[in-house]
């Protein structure tokens, strides 16, 4: 039987979803201050270049969350919160939904969910985040602002948009639920770090004779098409959440509904689907064949100016 990650307890398997790893919500926000306090005593080592002698100018720098942040689990803990006195901030709440939207997907993310997450009551958030759509767009915005594209980056148009698509799928490969946010809207989230991507990609493209209107439809044509071969990777992660099988194992199990509707339907290119044009059809080999003929019709767009 599984156990407790922190108390050891034994733990009751869940009918869905994925095996719980703590047996409450007070061992799952104590796992959670843990994690907090390794990063911030991981940073504050990198920061002093792993001299403990700079230790105490670098927390002098860096205030008193840092200061707060080194040995959290033996700071006093507020009897109204749960958590470490300062170390509930912005970072620390974004850090959290995005936690939870790798592991449970982003429709698991709300304000009182991370609240729980944290430790926390739910009303202490909006001190420091506005609302669930300023959340979304500080996540998108963090998870971005963790895969900079580099300056100046290679030389020739093609080579630096090829570089800035991969990156980008990369980030959804990591966090398949970011796609949700970016694609499935017209009015696409304020995150600068986002928007960093757009900008790249148009400073590529700047001084080949295109106009600024034609490196905008570029530079986000370039976006769409990632955020929406990206979708699938999100509906995988929540439907392997949900059945525990992979995409491999779904379409083993339906092959005898699959070889009926062939005989029955009138799909002559459909019907000669098999395992080779299965594995051409993931995700991931979609991404690389759609990447590649846009790349070849903004060199032919190119051409022509």
């Amino acid at each position: 039987m599984p156990t407790c990650e922190m108390c050891g307890r034994t733990l009751r398997l869940a009918e869905r979803g994925r095996p719980p790893r703590y047996c409450s919500r007070a061992c799952r926000a104590r796992a959670y201050r843990m994690r907090v306090a390794d990063r911030s005593a991981t940073g504050a080592r990198a920061d002093t270049g792993g001299d403990p002698q700079n230790g105490a100018g670098a927390r002098a720098g860096t205030g008193a969350r840092a200061e707060a942040g080194g040995d959290a689990r033996q700071a006093p803990e507020s009897a109204e919160t749960g958590i470490p006195e300062g170390t509930l901030d912005r970072p620390l709440i974004v850090r959290a939904a995005i936690e939870l939207a790798d592991h449970d997907g982003v429709a698991a993310v709300s304000m009182r969910r991370v609240a729980t997450e944290l430790g926390v009551g739910v009303m202490s958030l909006y001190r420091y985040v506005a609302s669930r759509e300023e959340l979304n767009d500080l996540m998108v915005d963090t998870v971005f602002g963790e895969r900079p594209l580099p300056e100046p980056g290679p030389d020739g148009w093609r080579a630096k948009l090829e570089l800035s698509a991969r990156e980008e799928w990369a980030l959804y490969r990591d966090h398949p639920w970011v796609s949700y946010l970016v694609a499935v809207t017209t009015r696409p989230p304020i995150a600068p770090s986002l928007m960093a991507y757009t900008d790249w990609r148009m400073r590529a493209l700047d001084g080949h004779r295109l106009d600024f209107a034609t490196m905008v439809q570029v530079a986000i044509m370039i976006g769409t098409y990632l955020q929406s071969a990206a979708m699938p990777l999100a509906h995988e992660a929540q439907a392997a959440r949900v059945t525990r099988h992979t995409r491999q194992q779904w379409a083993d199990a339906r092959q005898d509904a699959l070889h009926r509707t062939m005989r029955t339907a009138r799909l002559p290119m459909v019907s000669e689907f098999g395992t080779e044009a299965f594995q051409a059809s993931e995700p991931e080999n979609i991404f690389e064949f759609g990447l590649h003929r846009m790349l070849d019709g903004i060199a032919t767009l190119l051409e022509q100016v």
